[in-house]
């Protein structure tokens, strides 16, 4: 699954947003990930456009070679 999908569904469950993006950011350690993003990554959080928000939107994940969205990101249990 995209890690956009895994967004979009812990964002729809009947819990907090804020814990939605806390299970999803710790998560990322359990799946393997496609394309592999080496030793060196940092996850990046996108907010909404309302002014002074702070209601993240989305994730991204920044590398030494460039930035991936949620779109690009494929997430799997490791065999």
């Amino acid at each position: 699954m995209s890690l956009a999908t895994l967004i979009d569904t812990m964002f729809s469950a009947p819990i907090a947003h804020r814990d939605a993006v806390r299970y999803v950011a710790s998560a990322l350690d359990d799946f393997a990930i496609t394309p592999e993003l080496g030793p060196v990554w940092d996850l990046r959080y996108l907010y909404d456009d309302q002014p002074d928000s702070f209601r993240i939107v989305d994730l991204e994940i920044a590398t030494p070679a460039g930035t991936l969205s949620s779109n690009d990101l494929w997430l799997r249990l490791p065999v």
